[in-house]
């Protein structure tokens, strides 16, 4: 199973999707992790931690989620910057009030 972190747009949110600790427990568990460059630096949490944790850090969003069984964020991730996931993936994200609109097909 591939897990993706997702770097989340520091201008409105400075947490992230996963830890280095996390990283370690779902490897534990027999997944993959890929994280999207740079997506822990707003916590405090370089590249270089998520690598010690055995997780691949890849360039940006696009090749974090490529063919990812779930996506880990803080925020809702756009529809445009989860493509390339699985179909079908899990969407592991908060979906905050502020930014959510109904749409007619809900």
């Amino acid at each position: 199973m591939r897990l993706a972190i997702v770097k989340e747009d520091p201008s409105v949110e400075l947490r992230v999707g996963g830890t280095p600790d996390t990283v370690r427990r779902y490897i534990g568990l027999g997944a993959e992790v890929v994280v999207a460059s740079g997506a822990g630096l707003a916590s405090g949490i370089g590249d270089g931690e998520y690598e010690g944790a055995g997780a691949s850090v890849v360039g940006d969003g696009a090749a974090a989620v490529k063919d990812a069984d779930v996506v880990l964020a803080v925020r809702r991730p756009s529809a445009a910057a989860l493509k390339g996931a699985k179909p079908g993936a899990l969407v592991i994200a908060i979906r905050h009030s502020a930014t959510w609109r109904r749409s007619s097909s809900q």
